[in-house]
């Protein structure tokens, strides 16, 4: 009868900790890798020399999956994609970001931007500090199209350019401005490209629908030879 008893007791023992083991957080650093360069057919990354699981993209991609990274010193790469698999570089990499400082918790964006032979690392984080009100957003821009120079900045207006001071100006290549709390909904924006005074983006091609609640980073994209596009990059969560 004591053994009967035992039975029951044991298996709901051995149950819960199996629960409890699947229900465990995964608390690591989360990134997501973005290709803003120009030329490159297929790009990849690696993180520590090892190459990243679902991080060969072409330009203008980013990766569908974010990519769990252990706390501690970590170094990125950027390079072209061995085509033979696509699970490698084709050689050393392009770029690198060294000794980044990854702690367990962040939402993170690692992008490499510029031309295909002369690629840049940029690494920032999604965290957001700040409040926002039951109808508003928080919108954030970063100058993802620096031209062959790495000269282009920009200028964000709120509306069509002129109607308003702009909320944001000399937006250097790879740096976030701050975030800005804006109403949630359909929201228009223009971009003025400087040296020249060209305007980059407007009308629809500028105009975002932003959710309540949400923390959007906003980037300026090369869209072909002469042109440029607004895309809102996803957080990891």
């Amino acid at each position: 009868m004591k053994g009967a008893l035992i039975m029951p007791v044991l298996a709901a023992v051995l149950l819960a900790g199996a629960c409890n083991e699947a229900t465990t957080p995964d608390t690591r650093a989360q990134v997501r890798f973005v290709n803003a360069t120009t030329g490159m057919s297929s790009g990849g990354f690696t993180t520590n020399g090892q190459f990243a699981a679902g991080s060969a993209l072409a330009s203008g991609q980013w990766a569908q999956k974010c990519t769990r990274v252990n706390a501690g010193s970590t170094t990125f790469g950027f390079g072209a994609v061995d085509p033979k698999g696509g699970k490698g570089l084709s050689g050393n990499p392009l770029a690198t970001l060294s000794d980044q400082s990854v702690t367990d918790g962040r939402d993170i964006i690692v992008v490499a931007t510029g031309s295909a032979t002369s690629p840049q690392l940029f690494l920032f984080d999604n965290n957001f500090s700040g409040q926002l009100g039951p109808s508003e957003a928080a919108i954030r821009f970063v100058n993802l199209a620096p031209g062959p120079d790495a000269a282009n900045t920009y200028v964000v207006f709120k509306g069509a350019v002129g109607l308003t001071a702009p909320i944001a100006v000399e937006i250097v290549v790879g740096a976030p401005t701050p975030f800005s709390n804006v109403a949630a909904g359909s929201n228009e924006f223009s971009i003025v490209k400087m040296p020249g005074h060209i305007v980059a983006v407007e009308g629809s091609g500028g105009t975002l629908d932003l959710q309540a609640g949400t923390f959007n980073t906003v980037a300026i994209l090369p869209n072909s030879p002469d042109g440029f596009r607004l895309v809102n990059l996803p957080r990891c969560s």
